[in-house]
């Protein structure tokens, strides 16, 4: 995808170079405008129908803005696949999923400057149906929520989104009912957290006195002229004939999906808009807080939003009051991504060259795209040479401390939610031997050089990471330059690939021996004397209860997909009872373990490998256990 589009914009670098001089010449001629429009509208058309042959992609809005003016908004693609009807900037409604998040910042600083919240204060201060726990002896302030530092753990399977509009919860129970676990000291580490945000979306409800869709309706989109923005869910009926629609393939055919409705969570997620409001906002910020006649921040009220407050390493990007930095060729840029199953947005500001981007992609599947949009944009009219690092001869002596297993902050730890780290959320890091380090598990791998004190860049692109260590001197912590809001650190020993990888495999494969074996000795079981063949009915109930787990859960988490986060399926459940039976059995298979050596039975191979189903038993229960699969440890 990346050098696709790359390529792409190396050919349209003479086709669209003009665009440059005329963006950057604030006394640039009439016909300089007009040559730099076509340009500019040339080169997305381009780079949108590049993305399309390659991604499954179904209708993309964007818009940009430059100078305080609309310099392209434009859509893509078809709202409504199944009345043929193409997609408008000003008329198509996109989920902009987490973007959405820049608006609650945006009403959290309108009440800064009221007076009526203060950054560093205990956010149970604003809080009246119920208090966040007292933990590691420091409260959770505003401040740690702009910058995604409160502590929380990542949660949200079985409640998080919402499919029927008659289970809506109100925020105040949602935020009451649903709290995730505090995992970390707030300001400890960056870890992204929905509903850190949408507490923040409470506390502007309860200082305002007003629900937070009415605040955010009167104080930000009627002041921009954002009339087609809503954060209700459901839409208002006036409003759900222009959805755009979301498609994933089923059995390679395209069919469309029903919304997700983010109610409880509402102003971590729930906004739904068109191109041309989003470019009103981004007008609003790059010219600190007003648009013609209109202002919703005080001019230093939005200078201070848009600086940084919190970073994991100086040398790298940080977070600013809820809006996220970047650097692309060298710009500063803040702004805010925002996934939802079919539905991907990134909204970008470049307060010097005054300049904002926002798109927005319905895609079958999970897509960069929106990433790629900016990058390449950024590559065409800002293009930076990418400078060659020669890798420190002497890197491969000390390349092994940086080696390991590290998982992101963004994860579980008290309840089921805790077993998606075994599929996701980790990064390994490996030497290469030719004095860099190999970079793995989010994407593709890439190799990645020293270039400072536990700095590195990829070797052939810009992304940059910086280890942290410990009081000790031990390297603990991994920080990254495209994404400021998560950190990664040193997982443990039950993490790793050993405990984690290699044995629950080992495991398995001793699991299917056993049921192998019964079938193909069934006749010599028939033989077996009572106490024997029960200890084989033990190890074949055994290995049949781990199989089905894995093979039955597979099959409910392919089907219900993202809908685990709404609703938790009655079959979801009833696969939760084999971990529970696996360990009942365990428990007789160790028994028979000793009754076969004490008593001899079998051949002395065939009680090694009864031990071994043992130890595959008993192992699996720990693993059940750590991860939080044994009950039914959701909400």
């Amino acid at each position: 995808m990346s050098y696709l589009i790359r390529s792409l914009v190396v050919l349209l670098l003479i086709a669209a170079g003009p665009f440059a001089a005329a963006m950057s010449n604030d006394n640039a001629s009439s016909s300089q405008e007009r040559e730099a429009l076509e340009n500019l509208e040339f080169f997305i058309d381009t780079m949108v129908a590049t993305q399309r042959s390659v991604l499954d992609i179904s209708a993309v809005t964007v818009s940009i803005v430059k100078d305080g003016k609309v310099v392209l908004a434009k859509a893509y693609g078809m709202e409504n696949r199944e009345k043929a009807k193409p997609a408008t900037a000003d008329g198509s409604l996109f989920f902009i999923g987490s973007t959405s998040k820049l608006f609650t910042w945006t009403a959290v600083m309108q009440q800064l400057e009221r007076g009526n919240l203060d950054l560093d204060t205990d956010v149970n201060d604003y809080l009246v149906s119920f208090k966040i726990p007292e933990a590691f002896g420091k409260p959770i302030t505003l401040r740690h929520i702009l910058t995604h530092t409160t502590g929380f753990e990542e949660s949200g399977l079985g409640y998080l989104l919402n499919y029927d509009p008659a289970k809506a919860l109100p925020i105040e129970e949602a935020m009451a009912r649903y709290m995730p676990a505090r995992i970390n000291p707030p300001g400890a580490y960056s870890s992204y957290s929905n509903y850190a945000t949408a507490l923040a979306g409470l506390i502007v409800q309860n200082v305002s006195g007003q629900p937070f869709n009415d605040y955010i309706k009167q104080n930000i989109f009627t002041p921009l002229g954002m009339d087609d923005s809503t954060f209700e869910a459901p839409l208002p009926e006036s409003m759900l004939d222009r959805a755009t629609k979301g498609y994933k393939r089923v059995a390679g055919v395209l069919q469309q999906q029903p919304y997700e409705l983010v109610t409880g969570f509402g102003p971590a997620g729930a906004m739904v808009s068109t191109a041309t409001d989003m470019s009103k906002f981004m007008q609003a910020h790059l010219q600190n807080g007003q648009l013609g006649s209109a202002r919703v921040l005080k001019a230093e009220t939005a200078r201070l939003m848009h600086s940084v407050i919190y970073r994991s390493d100086e040398r790298l990007p940080g977070m600013a009051h809820g809006f996220y930095e970047a650097v692309v060729n060298g710009h500063r840029l803040i702004g805010h991504g925002g996934d939802i199953s079919q539905f991907h947005t990134n909204l970008m500001l470049d307060k010097e060259e005054q300049l904002g981007i926002f798109v927005s992609y319905v895609a079958a599947t999970d897509v960069k795209g929106r990433d790629e949009f900016v990058r390449a944009f950024y590559d065409h009219y800002y293009p930076e040479a990418l400078e060659p690092i020669a890798s420190p001869s002497d890197f491969n002596e000390r390349a092994a401390e940086y080696a390991g297993k590290y998982r992101l902050w963004r994860h579980n730890e008290s309840t089921i939610e805790k077993a998606l780290g075994l599929v996701a959320g980790a990064v390994n890091i490996a030497p290469s031997g030719n004095n860099t380090l190999v970079f793995s598990g989010l994407g593709e791998p890439r190799q990645y050089v020293e270039i400072g004190e536990d700095y590195f860049r990829e070797v052939d692109g810009k992304r940059r990471i910086v280890f942290g260590r410990t009081e000790d001197g031990s390297v603990r912590d991994m920080y990254f330059d495209a994404a400021a809001f998560v950190t990664a650190s040193r997982v443990g020993v039950f993490e790793g690939g050993l405990f984690s990888g290699l044995l629950p495999v080992l495991s398995f494969l001793i699991f299917m021996s056993v049921l192998t074996g019964w079938i193909y000795r069934r006749q010599e079981f028939s033989e077996m004397p009572l106490p024997e063949k029960r200890a084989v009915r033990l190890s074949v109930g055994v290995a049949t209860a781990n199989i089905l787990f894995v093979v039955l859960m597979g099959m409910v988490i392919g089907v219900y997909q993202m809908s685990l986060f709404g609703d938790i399926p009655l079959a979801f459940d009833l696969v939760l009872f084999l971990p529970v039976m696996a360990v009942v059995l365990a428990v007789g298979v160790l028994y028979c373990t000793v009754q076969a050596w004490r008593h001899g039975y079998w051949r002395r191979g065939r009680r090694i490998h009864y031990s071994l189903v043992a130890f595959a038993a008993v192992y699996m229960t720990v693993f059940y256990f750590y991860w939080n699969i044994l009950g039914w440890q959701h909400v």
